[in-house]
């Protein structure tokens, strides 16, 4: 009797100390905006270090493909919570996860703290160039952009057949016409 009244106190204490997320879909062009930083790269090294007083994050290096927004070297090292320290892991749920040899399309902001940046709403900073089934051609999935698309095509629809993979040139063109509508608008937006 006394090891059920055990397990169940233990079962409502770790029922407690759970969290939920809440993740708020963000305009693609806010992204863009709020992004110092867009650039093109392949995953060259991940490790994990332990941050004194915030826990353990992960580092990518990047090798970096295309300039889209700002200025880049050869090399740009992404910070995200979460990874792995000796016997120590960090899951952390929304939070990107990267492997040598990958390649994406980084919207990232400055950590103002050194030299790494980190990508802007996590996952939402990430577009993930894959090959194109048959032709084998460099692709992303496009972002919805309001405005900017094909007014025919109605409502974003789960599985819908007419949103086709775009070729990531084509991508990082719609990105500075993006940047170039932003900036359109605030002078107008200034000018009232």
């Amino acid at each position: 009797m006394r090891s059920i009244v055990v397990t169940v106190i233990a079962v409502f204490c770790v029922v407690l100390s759970v969290r939920a997320n809440t993740v708020i879909p963000t305009e693609f062009r806010d992204v863009v905006k709020d992004a110092s930083l867009i650039v093109r790269g392949r995953v060259t090294d991940v490790r994990s270090v332990s941050v004194p007083g915030t826990g353990i994050e992960s580092i990518a290096t990047l090798a970096v493909e295309s300039v889209v927004k700002g200025q880049a070297s050869g090399f740009v090292y992404v910070r995200m919570p979460g990874g792995e320290v000796g016997r120590s892991r960090v899951v952390m749920v929304g939070v990107p996860t990267f492997h040598p040899g990958q390649r994406a399309v980084f919207f990232l902001r400055s950590t103002g703290t050194d030299s790494s940046y980190r990508p802007v709403g996590l996952t939402l900073g990430i577009f993930r160039v894959q090959a194109e089934p048959g032709t084998g051609r460099a692709v992303v999935t496009p972002p919805l952009v309001g405005g900017l698309t094909d007014a025919r095509s109605g409502p974003a629809v789960r599985g819908d057949v007419r949103r086709r993979l775009m070729p990531v040139q084509d991508f990082e063109s719609l990105v500075k016409l993006v940047m170039a509508s932003t900036v359109g608008q605030a002078v107008i937006r200034g000018a009232r």
